[in-house]
């Protein structure tokens, strides 16, 4: 059966407002503001260049909310400002390819939550450092010491994986290749 042109926009718009929905309830997972997932979800799943009246009147947000979010997006690199032929207004766009999309998103979560991490446990090395005659902070430093460890084997391997989206991409592929 075939839907008029009427039922296929509003099923459209309701396969729309699902994905903002969902987006929305992963920026938790991402570390972001919903109203920043809710911005990027609508331009990725539009595929369009969007203006910010555009997004205002689509969720329905205030032009200082749309505005501040879509710089972090942009900041992100995660959306682009593009101008159209013929308008002065500036649009904006989600990048269209998933991987480099989530590389970017694990990029920014390793800089903004591993990184600190991992400076605070250096730190803290340097500190019982100066204490190597005690038994106690021996005991801790190597506490920290194999976690130090651990968590920079994991760094370096984030690192190779993000230099491009097409390591994760390859990374992914061979993970997956080897569990079936």
């Amino acid at each position: 059966m075939k839907l008029r042109k009427a039922d296929r926009t509003q099923r459209l718009q309701e396969v729309e407002d699902r994905f903002v929905d969902l987006w929305d309830t992963m920026s938790a997972l991402w570390g972001i503001s919903p109203t920043m997932a809710r911005i990027h979800g609508v331009l990725y799943i539009t595929g369009q260049a969007l203006s910010m009246d555009d997004i205002m009147a689509r969720l329905a947000i205030s032009r200082g909310n749309v505005s501040m979010n879509l710089s972090k997006l942009v900041e992100w690199g995660l959306v682009r400002r593009v101008h159209k032929r013929g308008s002065r207004r500036d649009y904006y766009e989600s990048l269209s390819d998933v991987w480099e999309m989530f590389t970017l998103v694990a990029q920014q979560r390793k800089r903004r939550e591993i990184d600190p991490i991992l400076n605070t446990l250096r730190h803290c090395q340097e500190m019982l450092g100066e204490l190597k005659d005690d038994a106690t902070a021996r005991e801790r430093g190597e506490r920290i010491g194999e976690l130090l460890k651990f968590l920079t084997m994991m760094e370096s391997l984030a690192r190779r994986f993000f230099e491009t989206h097409q390591g994760l991409k390859m990374a992914v592929g061979l993970l997956a290749r080897e569990s079936e």
